[in-house]
């Protein structure tokens, strides 16, 4: 047992402690969804970064920069952060004005049909979200510990279902806010630390431009031997991932629920502009990192080049901290959105609805006790999948966040700005965008085209 295990162990102490006292303040299902819709700027903005930071983040871009395509990465970055600023101005302010509690909810109510608010549940349950978070942080303790995979596994399913099973929403924001500005200090004295190590600022920069063992890795086209061959083909896959993932993080239910927990909508506002900035901020800080944790090692495989920054470079406390942050951001609260989802549709079915002939109070604890058993029974059914099969973390995120964003986009934005958009129309966008986006995956899967990479932008 490693100082980084006993760390990691010591957080989800802390974190427990946190989602008890948070779970306190829980009265009725209002706090338990939404937080009773009070929550301010600094705790939307934290908690808004922490469910955009993932595996696609920590292993995914920084493995993709370090095996070469650093100006790619960076584009896709800059590009998928401006997200937050049209999402909250063209949808999210709106839902928070409709005090919905889940985003399929929304959808039924807008156009007052159960058909689409269950089709938008079944296409984010098939995204597979939870699954791949899961799969991300038991394959990240294993590494760290040496422990088998699917030890960590029920560890980590265990860890993050009590947790969220009692704190709910409260819980969610405390500590998706707390871990942001724990890992935001770390990675800001973290890189001068591998900038040092892999030789100074200009020095380094310049080992990079030169490399023998990664040719381009600093050039707009990138490596030749990373996605396509030339430049122009780079650039466009870059630009148009950027773009794809723009539309998830302005209108995916992992980021726009938390503008549901929003004070007001100038603290949704205010939320998206913040945000935009942290992500652009803390993701940069990681690629620079890795591209330098090149000259340092040359010879590993892309996905494990911050995981053995963190535990052979960087001072132990700091290192510790880091693989922290790795952890619970890609455990973070976002990946149990799928079962709060599964959990209100539950819910809805055993009441019939929203009506009841029990008295308020009453009623309220008892819908509160099936949310949490109808949690409960969705993540054992994920926890098996996970244990039996073994991880694809990058896949099923390229599966599941595009998508989210080839069904919903188009239907999210029309939602609110057209008044032409009816419920079949709505249905039918939502259903032929998601077959389209699965089947087109299908087709490239099966013809094994290319070379399939994987960043934020496709993971």
């Amino acid at each position: 047992m490693n100082l980084y295990f006993l760390g990691i162990l010591a957080a989800l102490v802390v974190f427990f402690a946190v989602g008890i006292g948070a779970g306190r303040m829980v009265k009725d299902t209002n706090d338990y969804y939404v937080s009773g819709r009070n929550a301010p700027t600094l705790l939307i903005v934290g908690s808004l970064i922490a469910s955009f930071l993932s595996t696609g983040a920590f292993l995914g871009d920084t493995g993709e920069v370090y095996s070469g395509f650093f100006i790619g990465i960076v584009t896709v970055g800059v590009i998928q952060a401006t997200g937050y600023i049209y999402g909250a101005g063209f949808f999210g302010r709106y839902i928070r004005r409709s005090e919905v509690t889940t985003l399929p909810e929304y959808f039924g109510r807008r156009f007052c049909s159960k058909h689409l608010r269950r089709l938008s549940a079944v296409i984010l349950l098939v995204s597979a979200y939870l699954l791949s978070a899961i799969q991300g942080v038991a394959t990240l303790m294993s590494s760290i510990t040496g422990y088998d995979y699917r030890l960590c596994a029920v560890i980590v399913w265990l860890a993050f279902t009590a947790f969220t099973i009692y704190s709910g929403s409260p819980g969610v924001l405390l500590t998706d806010t707390i871990m942001f500005l724990v890992f935001l200090a770390a990675a800001l004295v973290a890189v001068p630390f591998l900038i040092r190590a892999g030789g100074g600022w200009f020095a380094g920069i310049e080992a990079l431009a030169n490399s023998d063992t990664m040719p381009g890795i600093l050039s707009w086209a990138g490596n030749p031997d990373y996605l396509y061959p030339d430049g122009v083909s780079n650039t466009v896959w870059a630009v148009t991932y950027g773009i794809v993932w723009a539309l998830v993080v302005a209108i995916s239910p992992w980021q726009t629920s938390r503008y549901l927990m929003a004070k007001d909508e100038h603290v949704v506002l205010r939320s998206s502009v913040w945000s935009s900035m942290g992500v652009m901020v803390v993701t940069i800080a990681l690629y620079f990192s890795a591209a330098f944790v090149r000259n340092i090692n040359g010879s590993l495989p892309g996905s494990e080049a911050m995981i053995w920054a963190a535990t052979h470079v960087l001072p132990p406390v700091i290192g510790m901290l880091l693989l922290i942050a790795f952890i619970v951001f890609i455990n973070d609260a976002e990946r149990r959105i799928p079962i709060q989802y599964a959990k209100r549709q539950v819910g809805r079915k055993m009441y019939g609805g929203q009506s009841s002939t029990l008295p308020k109070a009453e009623s309220d604890r008892k819908k509160l006790a099936r949310s949490r058993w109808a949690m409960l029974a969705v993540s054992l059914i994920v926890l098996v999948l996970a244990y039996l099969n073994p991880p694809q973390i990058f896949l099923i995120m390229y599966f599941g966040g595009t998508v989210i964003a080839g069904a919903w986009s188009l239907v999210a934005f029309g939602s609110v700005w057209s008044r032409r958009l009816s419920r079949c129309g709505a249905y039918l966008g939502m259903l032929l965008g998601f077959l389209g986006c699965v089947g087109a995956k299908a087709i490239y899967a099966l013809r094994g085209s290319g070379r399939m990479r994987f960043s934020s932008a496709s993971c």
